[in-house]
């Protein structure tokens, strides 16, 4: 039976990545550039490899309330062992958590290839059609995301070109000028348009969230492990019975 891949190759007792030697990309040290390169086909470019690194970063993880933390920490305190909590973690990884980024950068190819004056008019479009209009809003950061304003400072500081930023800007514009007050764009459409500057396959948006994600859901599972009695349940004064 014979296999295809463009990814990997053992070849003359080294692996071969993407046209690259695993030992010298252990030598160059960079474990995000390795994962631009494994992801995308390429090596990143200087700012692209500062921003890339801070993209992974910025949701590495969110604080043990979230969907994912909170999924790894029950499933290990049921008495399961660290890679099923952080395996469980991930699998809770979806549309309304960590997930809007590949249906976003899917909403930004799209927009993107229309050109500015299209774009805006089809944003307000979707605006006062009430469509949904993703990477945008949170349910905490009502103002700005400040992972999002951290980005686009080191973005100015390397004086990166984004293809796409003014995109967040029509949309926050409209969004503004139609409803009276802000929609922020979110961490997932921040990272959503930069892959989209990168060029990267939108199938790859919760890939790029799950690979930043996943030390954040193996602290949070070992926590819960080595700290945290068995056995977590919702208090019963929680639990609000609704008669039907």
């Amino acid at each position: 039976m014979q296999f295809k891949t463009r990814l990997s190759k053992l070849v003359n007792e080294d692996v071969i990545i993407r046209n690259e030697k695993l030992s010298s990309l252990i030598s160059a040290g960079k474990f995000s550039d390795s994962i631009f390169l494994l992801l995308s086909g390429r090596k990143p470019n200087p700012m692209e490899s500062i921003l890339f690194e801070k993209m992974l970063i910025s949701v590495i993880d969110h604080g043990m309330g979230t969907t994912s933390s909170m999924t790894a920490r029950f499933i290990a305190s049921g008495g399961n062992s660290l890679n099923v909590g952080v395996g469980g973690g991930i699998l809770s990884i979806g549309d309304h958590h960590g997930g809007a980024i590949e249906k976003a950068m899917l909403q930004f190819y799209g927009w993107g290839q229309l050109g500015k004056e299209k774009a805006a008019t089809l944003i307000k479009e979707m605006i006062a059609g009430k469509k949904t209009i993703y990477g945008f809003g949170h349910k905490v950061y009502k103002d700005e995301d400040p992972r999002v304003l951290v980005l686009l400072k080191e973005m100015k500081k390397l004086n990166f070109k984004s293809k796409h930023l003014f995109l967040k800007e029509e949309v926050e514009k409209a969004f503004q000028e139609s409803k009276g007050k802000k929609l922020p764009i979110n961490i997932d459409g921040f990272l959503a348009l930069l892959l989209c500057d990168f060029g990267f396959d939108p199938l790859l948006g919760k890939g790029v969230f799950i690979i930043g994600r996943t030390p954040g859901l193996v602290a949070q599972t070992f926590e819960e492990l080595k700290y945290e009695k068995p056995v977590r349940r919702v208090e019963e004064e929680e639990i609000e019975f609704v008669k039907e």
